[in-house]
């Protein structure tokens, strides 16, 4: 309960933050620090990639599917599904962790730290079983606004990156715990 209060008073003063830097720099020259100028451009495709070449992270756009842009970050892959007809993005941290179907306690250790997880962040993580490798597959999204109208466009997306790295922590910590408290009902 205690960290669900550091994270939503984070957010809320987060969100402070951002429409004050945006009311100053609107009262300094009358336009908000972003990449692209404020048209409510629709297509927010260049300006995620102008985004995140600011943020040196090469992005790659998918050949197959124009929706999707991948790159890297802090030597962790991540990809955006992106929708020409929307402002929102969808920010996935794919395949950060595997381990085999047949180690059961695993299994259910990983299931429960997703759970504990999700309960406690803006970021979701699910996970995906292939059955043909036998294996398990945890994954993060997170979906949210991104336009022209945000001030600091590379700050809000390095920020939304740095959680997805807060979860995993908060992930990797709790299934120690989990494990830490089977080990002593034994």
């Amino acid at each position: 309960m205690d960290l669900f209060l550091v994270i939503v008073g984070f957010i809320t003063g987060f969100a402070t933050y951002m429409f004050i830097f945006a009311k100053k720099n609107s009262d300094d020259d009358n336009s908000i620090s972003s990449p692209v100028s404020n048209t409510g451009q629709k297509d927010i495709k260049p300006l995620l990639i102008n985004t995140l070449n600011e943020m040196n992270c090469e992005p790659v756009v998918d050949e197959k599917e124009n929706t999707r842009v991948d790159f890297t970050y802090q030597g962790q892959n991540f990809s955006i599904n992106i929708d020409d007809n929307s402002e929102f993005i969808t920010l996935w941290d794919p395949f950060w962790s595997e381990i085999e179907l047949d180690d059961l306690d695993e299994v259910s250790r990983v299931s429960k730290s997703i759970n504990y997880t999700n309960q406690e962040g803006i970021i979701t993580m699910c996970y995906a079983i292939n059955n043909e490798t036998n294996r398990l597959y945890t994954h993060s999204q997170a979906t949210f606004l991104f336009n022209d109208y945000i001030p600091n466009l590379k700050h809000y997306l390095t920020q939304y990156l740095q959680w997805f790295f807060m979860a995993r922590k908060y992930f990797e910590d709790t299934k120690m715990e989990i494990m830490k408290n089977e080990l002593e009902r034994k």
